[in-house]
This record gives C-alpha cells, sequence and structure tokens, in this order.
C-alpha cells in the first residue's frame, strides 16, 4: 500500500512538471485573451508580486523585477510552510508505523491463502488508522502543487506582460539583476548567454544537493528508529529497493528537466528556481532539527 501510494505520488509530481514545461502558452502576456483554468492560480501570484513591488517603491523608492521574484518566493515557499509540515509529519508517522508492519508481515510470511492475506490487510489498515494515517496525508503535498505552479506560469508570463504599455503589472523600474536580463534568455550578449548556463549550473547543482541531504537525513532516522531491533530481524521489503530507485530517477529526472528549462527560459524562471532550492534546503534543516522531537511526540501520542 504504501509503495503504491509513493509511486502514484512520484508520477504525478512528474507529470505536472512536465505538463507545466510543456504548456504552449508561454508568451502570452497575463490577463490578454480568454480567460484559462491557469489563470485562477496566475492571478494571485502576479498580484502578490504587485504588492511587493509596490511596497519596494514605496519604501525604498525602486521596485527591482530581480529583486521582487527573490522575495515572492520566500513568500510562496513560506505560505506552503505548513503542508510541508504536515507531509513531514506524515513520514514520521511511516517510520513509526514500521516496526509494527514488519511485525504483521512476518506474521502472515507462511500464509499465502486469501484468508490470511485479508487478515493481514485489516491489521494493517488498523494500525494505519491508529497512527492517523490516510489518503489524505499523502495527498498534502499536491495541495502545494498549484500555488508553485501558478508562480511558475505568472514568472513564465511576464516578459511579455511588461511590454504591454500601461499594463497593471509593468511597474518594475528595472529588469536587470547582477547584469542579467531576467525577462530574456540566452538572446543577447555572450554576458547573457554564459550567465543563463550559469545559472542553469546552479539550479541543478542545489536540487542535488537538496536531495542528497535529505536522502541521508532519512536514511539516518531510519536507522535511528530500528537500531533497537537485531539485525536479523531488520526485514526489507524486497520491493523497497525498487520503489527507491524509481523515487531517485523521478527525482532526478526532475533536475535534470529544471536545468533545460532555465536555459530554454527567460533568466527569471532560474533564479525563482534557484532561490526555491536554497529555501527547500533551508526548510529541510528546520524539519530536520524538529523530527527528533517530532518523532517523540508522535510515539508518546500514540
Amino acid at each position: 500500500m504504501k509503495k503504491k501510494k509513493i509511486l502514484l505520488i512520484a508520477v504525478l509530481i512528474m507529470a505536472v512538471f512536465v505538463l507545466s514545461g510543456c504548456s504552449k502558452d508561454v508568451t502570452s502576456a497575463i490577463g490578454t485573451g480568454k480567460f484559462k483554468l491557469e489563470d485562477i492560480f496566475i492571478y494571485p501570484m502576479a498580484g502578490l508580486m504587485w504588492l511587493l513591488a509596490w511596497l519596494s517603491k514605496n519604501i525604498f523608492g525602486v521596485a527591482s523585477y530581480g529583486v521582487i521574484i527573490i522575495l515572492a518566493t520566500i513568500v510562496v515557499r513560506t505560505m506552503a510552510w505548513p503542508i510541508y509540515a504536515k507531509s513531514n509529519d506524515l513520514g514520521l508517522k511511516m517510520k513509526l508505523v514500521e516496526p509494527e508492519a514488519q511485525k504483521i508481515q512476518r506474521k502472515y510470511k507462511d500464509k499465502q491463502d486469501q484468508q490470511s492475506q485479508q487478515r493481514m490487510q485489516m491489521e494493517m489498515m488498523q494500525l494505519y488508522k491508529k497512527y492517523g494515517i490516510g489518503l489524505s496525508g499523502c495527498i498534502m503535498p499536491f495541495i502545494q502543487m498549484p500555488i508553485f505552479i501558478g508562480f511558475y506560469r505568472t514568472i513564465s508570463r511576464m516578459p511579455e506582460t511588461l511590454k504591454v504599455e500601461g499594463h497593471w503589472l509593468n511597474v518594475f523600474d528595472t529588469t536587470k539583476f547582477l547584469g542579467i536580463d531576467l525577462t530574456l534568455g540566452q538572446e543577447g550578449s555572450s554576458y547573457q548567454k554564459n550567465a543563463v548556463i550559469i545559472l542553469a549550473i546552479l539550479v541543478g547543482i542545489t536540487q542535488v544537493v537538496s536531495l542528497i541531504i535529505s536522502q541521508r537525513r532519512q536514511k539516518k532516522l531510519k536507522e535511528e528508529q530500528v537500531s533497537d531491533i537485531p539485525e536479523y530481524r531488520r526485514q526489507q521489503n524486497p520491493n523497497q529497493k525498487q520503489t527507491e530507485m524509481t523515487m531517485n530517477i523521478v527525482m532526478y529526472g526532475m533536475t535534470a528537466m529544471m536545468v533545460v528549462f532555465v536555459l530554454r527560459s527567460p533568466a527569471g524562471l532560474g533564479i525563482y528556481w534557484l532561490i526555491g532550492n536554497i529555501y527547500s534546503t533551508f526548510q529541510s534543516y528546520i524539519g530536520h532539527i524538529n523530527s527528533a522531537k517530532r518523532l517523540e511526540y508522535l510515539k508518546n501520542k500514540h
């Protein structure tokens, strides 16, 4: 059951990522043409950027497109933090469940008849219910997807939006950040082209580093969780390694796509992803610090 949910989540994440990157409506200005479903998510993100630009201009006298992208990314990621915390809780609960789940699996290891398998499924369902693990917890990560996709599409369509004279989003004093024109991709000067390439490399590196750190922390936490179980009793489901391999392929495949998108898109998207990756690493670090206390709390609660 757990493995199927993980695979489903992995496939859906990949599908959403691919669809968001393959959208044909990348260059149209925001608010022009017919109303589309994605506009439901784009307008709040565009409104947030306008508000931050208005505040920046009134407080500091200038509104830099690059600075606003950074600030908006931080605000959006912070807004999604409670969802991340819920997802982290689910991971901790699954680690608490694992030793008891292994006991149930050992109990029915040599009983392959239908009745015994049904009893095992019932006991597993009761175990998940005991720890408050349900389908709603597994779909929590998808609640934040419309937020991130909406922001991604907003940044994608901003270059054309800023060309529209008198547009309500055309409030930035400059679109350059560290000498890079964030409304352009690799076209233009050699500096612009090299800067976008470097930006894409940084996006890839920060994403890979974030994944490696997260995987190592999860492995360490899992080892601590089963440290009191004798080595000979630590059974690993034969499908677990395959599931982990599939997850790695999906995650690293997403990283490769992120790099390709940065190379083929306006530089503003690279800034968005770079800051997002750095923030996610920070978020993971905070979550890791609190995990031990949270795990103990959940253990005592159940």
